[in-house]
């Protein structure tokens, strides 16, 4: 039940009929596009994400603010990319809001501004259309030009800057005060400030009643224990910290939310948990936080308390191997993590010290890795290839180290100079990405960087096969004889990627181990055959790879309707 007071920027406030009441629809512009596919029944989407973030302004405005204000959301990633546009345009003409905030967290997003923000004014010239999320902190200085429609955006964080603009009984008096971008603040040459919310108590709960839960269909990370596998999920997030104190050149967080730690209560946060659990049978809880481990003594506490739930808990957005120990392994896994994110960036000094600048040392890892695996855990490591100052020398060592240290998996990003990151500032001071390059332009896990020894037309290959050479060709799982577990792994790849031509030929060997699956191995290698009879860059990779001899299948029989059955299935 929500409480009669609600924390504000001055302390308490006691909400008051004479305190102006808005409506405030919050928009959620297309990121999916029209990539949309079922692959389970009963699900919309096959990764249709919380809008979390937009979640965490609204459900903190309804608590702290002193009006009584109509608050709705808008998500157009529920339906195709037309049928969103044209529905918001009737949520505006049925809700009338007196605000329209537009939420853009992904630089693909961006191009729908413009349409979202006419129609508002169109529907209503006196409504306040104001933007916010990552891709717009980021490119604040630049976005007002060609958004004509558009009043102002929220520089950083937004829960303080909402709830004073909703507190205020002029609008536009408040917008000319930080956080907001205006185009008198632009004008007068002030660089926006951010106002960052101390207390992360307050937005931990999270009110989902304000969306329909049911519409959304998640999944979870790449793991070969997802629960997915054996049972429904019911997935939430939570985000439970924020700030960085470290500056790694590819990453904007300090830029989103600072270079100082702000944690959340554990007893505030256990509250939630239990009150998911209880209320929507939660079973997986995803955590997003980006340095969940720097403060060891929480962290330790944070799993104690997980483990009384009998969840599974993913962190996806990885963990620092420097700060775990053996306790703090043995925590994790009783706190229902079998998979573990190690976020280790390269496998050479070099590159970690002089270029990522990430305050890592490698002859960390392979200590930590045995723990993990001691303590029956499944360990990942990202890594990002092609950020300015890789040698291919880099590339053959981070390869080695994957195996040397006993990785399970190795994930592979591209370098994106996302806007906000040192890696941006770089690219465009040495004109290593396209002048005047506009929000949205490149679609993110594309390569644009061109710098000394950095090619967008062959690193991209290059990254992918030692994806391939770690994971595949020379999988830890395979290699110790686990074959359930390496199984498990080539299962979740084709799940997502049923094109995958390395995936279906390791699981076919990994069944021939495990005995007994005659049957699948067999459909599993004739798939592999398949892909790579009708598929030159999967034919390729076989070949750099010597696979392409275990070809048995004549171009001419590949559409066969045996083929065509297991294809589609």
């Amino acid at each position: 039940m929500e409480s009669e007071y609600s924390p504000s920027e001055s302390g308490f406030v006691q909400k008051g009929q004479s305190m102006p009441a808005y409506k405030i629809l919050f928009a959620i512009p297309p990121y999916l596009g029209d990539k949309i596919e079922a692959i389970r029944p009963g699900k919309l989407r096959s990764f249709f994400a919380f809008p979390y973030g937009v979640l965490c302004l609204a459900s903190y405005i309804k608590k702290a603010t002193s009006g009584a204000h109509e608050i709705k959301i808008n998500d157009l990633n529920q339906h195709s990319v037309a049928q969103g546009l044209a529905q918001f345009a009737e949520v505006l003409n049925e809700f009338k809001p007196d605000i329209v905030g537009i939420s853009v967290m992904f630089d693909v997003s961006y191009k729908h501004v413009a349409g979202l923000a006419a129609a508002a004014k169109a529907a209503n010239p006196e409504t306040k259309v104001i933007l916010g999320g990552a891709a717009i902190t980021t490119a604040w200085d630049v976005i007002l030009n060609d958004q004509p429609f558009v009043d102002a955006l929220c520089y950083s964080e937004g829960e303080l800057a909402l709830v004073k603009l909703l507190d205020s009984d002029d609008l536009q008096k408040e917008l000319l005060t930080d956080p907001w971008v205006t185009r008198q603040s632009i004008g007068a040459g002030r660089k926006p400030k951010t106002k960052t919310l101390e207390n992360l108590n307050d937005v931990i709960a999270i009110d989902y009643s304000l969306i329909d839960t049911d519409e959304y269909g998640m999944i979870e990370a790449f793991s070969p224990f997802r629960k997915a596998k054996e049972e429904e999920v019911k997935q939430f997030f939570i985000v439970t910290s924020r700030g960085c104190p470290f500056k790694c050149v590819f990453c904007a967080e300090p830029t989103l939310h600072g270079g100082t730690m702000r944690y959340a209560s554990l007893d505030v946060i256990e509250d939630h948990i239990k009150y998911l659990v209880d209320s929507y049978g939660m079973n997986v809880l995803t955590i997003y936080d980006d340095q969940l481990l720097l403060n060891h003594k929480r962290a330790k506490e944070f799993f104690r308390i997980l483990a009384k739930y009998n969840l599974r808990v993913e962190t996806p957005n990885g963990l620092t191997a420097a700060y775990i120990d053996d306790e703090m392994a043995a925590l994790m896994k009783a706190a229902g993590m079998d998979t573990v994110q190690l976020a280790i960036e390269s496998g050479t000094e070099h590159m970690l010290r002089n270029v990522i600048k990430k305050p890592l040392r490698l002859n960390k890892v392979a200590p930590v890795v045995e723990l993990l695996h001691k303590n029956g855990l499944f360990v990942q490591g990202f890594f990002v290839m092609g950020i300015p100052g890789e040698r291919e020398q880099d590339r053959i060592e981070t390869s080695q180290f994957i195996k040397d240290v006993g990785l399970d998996w190795g994930s592979f990003s591209l370098a994106s100079p996302i806007r906000g990151s040192e890696l941006y500032d770089i690219c465009v001071k040495n004109q290593y990405i396209p002048e005047k390059m506009g929000i949205g332009e490149y679609e993110l896990g594309t390569y644009i960087i061109r710098a000394p020894g950095l090619d967008p037309e062959t690193l991209p290959q290059k990254s992918y096969r030692m994806n391939l050479d770690v994971n595949f060709i020379n999988n830890r799982r395979m290699r110790i004889g686990d074959y359930q577990v390496a199984a498990r792994c080539f299962e979740d790849v084709i799940e997502r990627y049923r094109e995958h031509a390395f995936a279906h030929y390791f699981l076919a060997k990994a069944y021939e181990k495990i005995g007994g699956n005659d049957q699948k191995v067999q459909d599993n290698m004739r798939l592999y055959d398949a892909i790579i009879a009708k598929n030159d860059t999967w034919r390729s990779h076989a070949d750099h790879f010597g696979l392409i001899g275990h070809l048995r299948l004549a171009a001419a029989a590949i559409a066969g309707p045996a083929d065509a059955e297991l294809m589609s299935a």
